[in-house]
């Protein structure tokens, strides 16, 4: 599948739905927790060191000189950013990255054929993990907790633009707007644990969800368009894909923001939010669920 590819080293991971997408599929929770953990081998505290057995242990006495927390992390001299996106290239497959580790997709994109009702659900997901990180951010920042605030009202929030979106599914085309799905309430789950216990390992999961987003997520986007919105009333250009000004120049931002809140964490809290990476693709993964399906028909509905 060649849907994702990288534009430049500067942009984040443009191609981590498809990647969670196989990851989710090929694997159990305790393969994905220890994939969350060894993707990146240098930020794993020094007592969660795995022999590769199967079995975790702390033996450190078996890996060398030195701690590894002394070690010096890839793409650390570059800013927290950059260390993110080390992390979540090697969850890509081989013919995507260089660094990539993962297996290629079961269902090529170009294979994909949801329905329009899949798509809907696709979008109502999405937004329930968007609210969720959008109101929960906002409401920390409004108690005084200096992580959050610099993420309120970034230019990146998708919850008014897919609220429009939703609402064309009723008004326009008379589709019933279903509940989230048991895959976004999942999310939202995990994301309130993050937020009370590790507040830092949120940004994350909120780094990959919106950048990701704003590079695969509109190719995605795209396809499905041209697949089931390009003809007669069903014709439209979804605002989720929309941003108020250049998106580019609203990442730009946003990285600098990231690496200022992280320049003050001690490398443990580094280490604990890079762990996250390969849960953030395999939650975001089972909500583009929704349109990894196959059909023997061109969907129509």
């Amino acid at each position: 599948m060649t849907l994702f590819f990288l534009l430049s080293p500067s942009l984040p991971l443009l191609r981590s739905s498809r990647v969670a997408h196989a990851a989710l599929r090929r694997t159990s929770l305790p393969r994905r927790r220890h994939l969350a953990m060894t993707a990146y081998p240098g930020s794993m505290p020094p007592h969660a060191t795995s022999h590769g057995d199967g079995h975790g242990g702390a033996h450190g006495h078996g890996h060398g000189h030195g701690d590894g927390a002394a070690q010096r992390r890839p793409g650390e001299l570059k800013g927290f950013v950059q260390e993110m996106r080390v992390v979540a290239m090697r969850l890509h497959t081989k013919d995507q990255a260089r660094e990539g580790k993962m297996e290629e997709s079961v269902l090529p994109i170009q294979e994909w054929r949801p329905s329009r009702a899949d798509y809907l659900q696709f979008l109502v997901d999405s937004k329930a993990v968007y609210d969720y990180l959008e109101d929960h951010v906002a409401a920390e920042a409004a108690k005084g907790n200096a992580l959050f605030a610099p993420f309120v009202n970034t230019g990146l929030e998708r919850g008014p633009a897919l609220a429009a979106d939703i609402a064309w599914f009723r008004d326009e085309l008379g589709f019933s707007v279903p509940e989230p799905s048991s895959a976004a309430l999942q999310y939202q789950q995990y994301l309130s644990q993050l937020f009370a216990t590790s507040p830092e390992a949120v940004l994350c999961h909120w780094y990959n969800f919106y950048f990701a987003h704003t590079a695969g997520g509109r190719m995605i986007g795209r396809n499905m368009e041209n697949l089931l919105f390009s003809e007669g009333k069903y014709q439209r250009h979804f605002k989720f894909y929309e941003w108020d000004r250049d998106v580019k120049h609203i990442l730009d931002e946003v990285r600098v923001k990231i690496d200022e809140a992280a320049s003050a964490w001690p490398r443990d809290v580094k280490d604990k939010c890079l762990n996250e990476t390969g849960l953030a693709f395999a939650y975001s993964g089972t909500i583009l669920n929704n349109l990894a399906k196959r059909s023997e028909e061109p969907a129509t509905a």
